[in-house]
């Protein structure tokens, strides 16, 4: 005795694909959050006194998928300008950082601009694997 068993498998692509938009969806908006705290976090938290306004405000985050922007959070266009520059064009980037030309300086003489929140970043985005 035989058995035949037959599979209609025309909706699985479709299926599939669905289920893929689903989770990039999911991904970018948890990158946007991420994003966001990052901002939030950088702004709120610098030890230095920010007499123009203009270096915490420069803390910002933009995300692209496949070089368009899809999210953003710019407070300086220097920032914007910055990220727009190491963009690789290529899939989901999540950029994060302070475009100020001295905000490495004012680090380097002990003061919190964006390392306490780059610290948080990593360890959050280290659980989304």
């Amino acid at each position: 005795m035989r058995i035949a068993i037959h599979f209609n498998v025309s909706g699985l692509d479709e299926l599939y694909r669905q289920a893929e938009q689903q989770v990039k969806k999911e991904m970018l908006n948890e990158l946007a959050r991420t994003g966001e705290g990052y901002v939030n976090m950088a702004r709120g938290t610098g030890t230095y006194t920010d007499r123009t306004g203009n270096l915490r405000n420069a803390n910002s985050y933009r995300i692209y998928k496949d070089g368009i922007v899809v999210s953003e959070s710019i407070g300086r266009p220097e920032t914007g300008k910055m990220f727009d520059e190491l963009k690789s064009g290529i899939g989901i980037e999540a950029l994060f950082g302070n475009g100020m030309e001295y905000a490495s300086f004012v680090e380097g003489k002990g003061y919190n601009v964006v390392s306490e929140a780059f610290l948080w970043v990593e360890k959050r985005m280290s659980s989304f694997k």
